[in-house]
This record gives C-alpha cells, sequence and structure tokens, in this order.
C-alpha cells in the first residue's frame, strides 16, 4: 500500500491499513463480548498481541538490516521489516496469545471464535480501505470486503449455541474463496502451476484448518463412542 498524503503530511498506508485492522477486530470484540465476565481479559490480550506484532514487525528491519540501520540510524523510523518482518511478528504474537490461552480456563471454541471475530472484521476494515483509496485491482478489495462480510454475518448467527469450533468452517471458506477471486486477477505473479503467493498461502491455510476440523471431529466421536 502506498503512502497517503494529507496536505503536507505524507502518512505510512501500512501503519494506517495494521491500524484500521486492529481498531475494527478490537471494536468488534468489545460489542461481541460486552456481556461476558472474560471480556476485560480478552480485550487486553489481543490488544497487546496486536502492538507485539507491530513492536516485533517494525523492529524487524534492524535484525535484517543492521548496517543500514547503524550508517542511517533515521531509516529505522521509516521502514520495516518487511514480509519476513511479517512472519516473525505473526509467530511471535501467536505464541504469545498461545501463552496466555494455556493460562487461562477459556474453552478453545471461544479462543477460535475470538480470532475469527478480529480477523474477519479487521479484514473487512483494510479491505474497504484499500477499495476506498484506489489500490488496484480495486474490484478484488471490494469483492473480498463483500465476502468476508457474508461470512462473518453468517457466522455470528451461526456460531450462537454451538460447542464446536465452528468459525474453522468459515475461515476454511474465505481461504478458499480467496483463493478464487485471485484466479480472477489476470496480472497475478505465478509462484507455482498457475497459483500466485497469495493463493498457495490462503491454500496452506484452507488444509491445515481442514485437518484441524477432522482431528476435532474425529476425537469428539471417539469421546462419544467411549
Amino acid at each position: 500500500m502506498r503512502s497517503i498524503q494529507i496536505g503536507s503530511f505524507v502518512l505510512n498506508g501500512q501503519l494506517i491499513l495494521y491500524f484500521s485492522f486492529g481498531a475494527a477486530g478490537w471494536l468488534m470484540l468489545q460489542y461481541r463480548l460486552r456481556n461476558m465476565p472474560e471480556r476485560g481479559l480478552i480485550l487486553s490480550c489481543v490488544s497487546n498481541a496486536f502492538w507485539l506484532w507491530l513492536i516485533v514487525w517494525k523492529a524487524s528491519y534492524l535484525l535484517f538490516h543492521p548496517v543500514e540501520v547503524i550508517q542511517q540510524p533515521v531509516s529505522f523510523i521509516y521502514f520495516d521489516g518487511g514480509e519476513r518482518g511479517k512472519w516473525m511478528a505473526s509467530l511471535v504474537a501467536a505464541v504469545y496469545i498461545w501463552q496466555k490461552a494455556l493460562k487461562q480456563n477459556i474453552p478453545l471454541k471461544m479462543w477460535v471464535d475470538i480470532f475469527i471475530t478480529y480477523a474477519f472484521a479487521g479484514w473487512s476494515a483494510c479491505q474497504v480501505l484499500l477499495f476506498m483509496i484506489g489500490e488496484e485491482p480495486a474490484w478484488f478489495h471490494a469483492a473480498s470486503a463483500g465476502l468476508t462480510a457474508v461470512l462473518f454475518m453468517s457466522f455470528l448467527f451461526s456460531s450462537r449455541g454451538s460447542d464446536s469450533p465452528i468459525g474453522l468452517a468459515y475461515a476454511i471458506w474465505f481461504s478458499i474463496g480467496h483463493v478464487m477471486l485471485w484466479f480472477l486477477v489476470p496480472d497475478r505473479s505465478m509462484w507455482l502451476l498457475s497459483f500466485s503467493k497469495q493463493q498457495l498461502i490462503f491454500l496452506l491455510v484452507a488444509t491445515g484448518l481442514t485437518g484441524w476440523a477432522w482431528l476435532d471431529e474425529k476425537v469428539k466421536k471417539g469421546g462419544s463412542h467411549g
């Protein structure tokens, strides 16, 4: 995402995008958890994970480009760790949430629902923002926002009263849907066969979540037979 200029101010487009993601996800969680006693604990954990992700992503530039930072310290302010920094930040944030989840007596279903709520709300906000500023392809961001919004609304209604992590199914459809959307982008960069990098990532996510859902169902059937 390119930088956004407002008058004489030049804003970092990626930071605005990530702040929009975090704010939308946090606000949606705050609303959805409004009647839950664990609300404060969960919001605190999610907020800390978001800020941790952001700090690691920015600070990873120092790890990957130490010479540039030493020669020009100001570069640390304007640059970040890029794609590698995002993966590192995501791993750190995931480990942080996992450790917090182990210490709290909160069911797995609730954590899955929390993640889906946060991620779907944040993703929708980002896609709407990208569409509004004219990021190409604009139709793709509009379609992505629409697909996510439909899945999100369906998830919010269907997850009520369910004892299983139903969010996994919606995350799988979200991933498959975006694989199909990327096929409609003619100038995408091919990585493997006719798949782009983004499509391969979504495919891996869908495969991993499908395996998780299958194991969860198998464990439940085994427990009921026992």
